[in-house]
């Protein structure tokens, strides 16, 4: 064999030998598995990986590259498997090809789209809504002047939107900053007194008086611009001459709002004509009796806080202004002179029967009692109308599994221990 022969068959079985080393290298990608690691590692091509590894294209290099999941990625891919697929997960082992798998740069692109083109909607929809919001004193002024330019005469046409105006102003003047706002800008002058003093609709009135309570309760600089601009007055001479359960149930919110806690108001408004009032709704036969247990109520209220301040002033030497105005007030008197204790006795003897299923009620009657009992007992001690009454009441929930009901039923048992002269009454 000659030399030439020689070197052209050593080449033959080198590039032979290249060849199967190559292949093989090449089965061995296919068939080996993949270790994955905590850190990323590149993925030979065609090169089979085990399941739940977090899997990602190098856009630097553009080569596909696993590793394993952290903690946090971990839990939320077993949170987000069927409960079958969990029970299979430990005995599936079987090696999935990445070839197989849905191309993960075009998911990938496809998502940054979705969330920029949701970034964008949030964009514009902030953008929109930067543009028409309002403060609340923004609100406040639109308001008012939006009621500013509603016709001076009624409009059926304007109805629905006075009541929508009155039903927000009532809303934001909860806030007393707000409700110093409205005062400041003119809300009492231009909105509430016309409705209050002038306006012929029982519904505006209503919605009206609504706002006047909201506004003046818990705020002693509303209450004193209420006072002063007679509202007290007004809210008066619509207890006395309203029938209209809503309206009353309306103005004694505001009326109170504007009496507790402002010994000054009560003076001048109680002394004239605000007992009256009070006492008229409770001798009207035309007004519900739920409506006269807020009276009574707001009565009880009332004397019980010139008790509270004249008990707590005697340990307090700073208290003694407060406690002058609240000396100087002689609310139950005035509750005497106009027949309280002869109106309440009537109240009850006549309508108890619709009593019997209103513990609240009851309750509420029942604690007028107690607070004003020192002033009517020589009446209401003498009524046997009054005594029939409150003991049918009693009975009736003393035999009711309710336990709101036994607890109203033991409170009038020991208010009619204390009236009535419990050796002369042996039922009781």
């Amino acid at each position: 064999m000659s030399g030439k022969h020689v070197v052209v068959l050593l080449g033959s079985v080198l590039i032979l030998g290249c060849l199967q080393v190559a292949a093989a290298t090449e089965m061995d990608n296919k068939t080996s598995e993949f270790v994955a690691t905590d850190e990323w590692q590149t993925i030979g091509e065609g090169q089979a990986i085990p399941r739940g590894l977090h899997v990602r294209i190098n856009l630097q290099t553009g080569l596909k590259e696993a590793k394993l999941l952290d903690e946090s990625e971990r839990g939320t891919a077993l949170q987000s498997q069927p409960d079958d697929q969990k029970a299979r997960q430990d005995d599936d082992n079987e090696p999935l090809a990445l070839d197989y798998k849905p191309d993960i740069i075009e998911e990938s692109i496809r998502r940054v789209k979705e969330q920029k083109k949701s970034y964008a909607e949030l964009r514009k929809a902030y953008k929109e809504f930067q543009k028409n919001f309002r403060t609340d004193g923004e609100l406040i002024v639109q308001l008012i002047d939006q009621y500013r330019n509603f016709s001076r005469t009624p409009l059926e046409s304007e109805m629905r939107s006075k009541l929508d105006c009155l039903e927000n102003l009532e809303y934001l003047l909860h806030q007393i900053d707000n409700a110093l706002m409205f005062i400041d800008n003119g809300g009492l002058e231009d909105v509430l007194l016309p409705i209050v003093v002038n306006d012929t609709n029982t519904s505006l009135r209503v919605s009206a008086m609504r706002v006047l309570g909201s506004l003046a309760s818990n705020n002693p600089k509303a209450q004193i611009k209420v006072f002063e601009k007679n509202f007290g007055s007004h809210l008066a001479q619509i207890l006395t001459s309203s029938g209209n359960a809503a309206e009353i149930s309306a103005a004694l919110h505001a009326f109170g709002a504007l009496l507790r806690k402002f010994p000054l108001a009560q003076q001048r408004v109680l002394s004239t004509s605000g007992t009256q009032a009070l006492i008229k709704v409770l001798q009207s036969p035309d007004v519900e009796l739920r409506s006269k247990a807020k009276v009574v109520t707001l009565i009880s209220d009332l004397v019980l806080e010139k008790r509270s301040v004249l008990e707590a002033g005697k340990d307090d030497p700073e208290a003694s202004t407060t406690m002058a105005q609240y000396v100087l007030l002689e609310f139950e008197p005035w509750l005497k002179t106009q027949g309280f204790c002869l109106t309440l006795d009537t109240v009850l003897a006549k309508e108890f029967l619709q009593l019997l299923e209103q513990p609240e009620v009851v309750e509420q009657f029942a604690t007028a009692l107690e607070t004003t009992e020192d002033m009517c007992i020589s009446t209401w001690s003498q009524s046997s109308g009054l005594r029939h009454a409150l003991l049918t009441v009693r009975n009736r929930y003393a035999n009711s599994a309710d336990e709101y009901r036994l607890e109203v039923s033991q409170m009038l048992a020991q208010l009619c221990e204390r009236l009535f002269n419990k050796s002369k009454h042996t039922e009781l």
